[in-house]
Formats: structure tokens, sequence, C-alpha cells
């Protein structure tokens, strides 16, 4: 099984040295997507900003950049 690596990029930038063992790279997305949720709603908690730029990569075993997901594509803010 492929491993995946998801590093955080917020206020901290946090690579994942250990990465998780998925079957392809939608599920790594899942993964990826629920981290970033949770990200957000424990900056809402802490009343830190948000900012759309903060993005978890996901790469592969080699530092290859997959997929990225930013924080500002996971929630939906109308007005």
């Amino acid at each position: 099984m492929p491993v995946f690596h998801l590093n955080v990029f917020n206020n901290v930038h946090a690579a994942d040295l250990e990465g998780i063992d998925r079957p392809d790279l939608d599920a790594a997305k899942v993964n990826a997507i629920a981290g970033a949720r949770a990200l957000v709603a424990d900056h809402i908690r802490n009343g830190t900003t948000i900012y759309q730029s903060h993005r978890i990569e996901i790469t592969d075993g080699a530092g290859l950049l997959l997929h990225t997901v930013r924080f500002g594509d996971i929630v939906d803010l109308q007005p």
C-alpha cells in the first residue's frame, strides 16, 4: 500500500515524516480534507486567523507533490 505524507502549511509548517498508508491518492485526499477541516475548527475555537492560502500538501515517499488542499477550498462562507 502506498505511503502519502500530509504536510501542513499554516501558522506553523509541519512536515509529515511518518506518512499514512492509503490505497490511492483519493483516499489520502479524504484524510487531508478531514485534517484541514479539523485545523480550521481549531482556529475558530481559538479565535486565530484562518488564511485561505493555508494548506495541506500531499506528497509521495520521494517528496513529489501530488495534491494540495487549501483551507479556503474546504469552507463555504456565504454573505
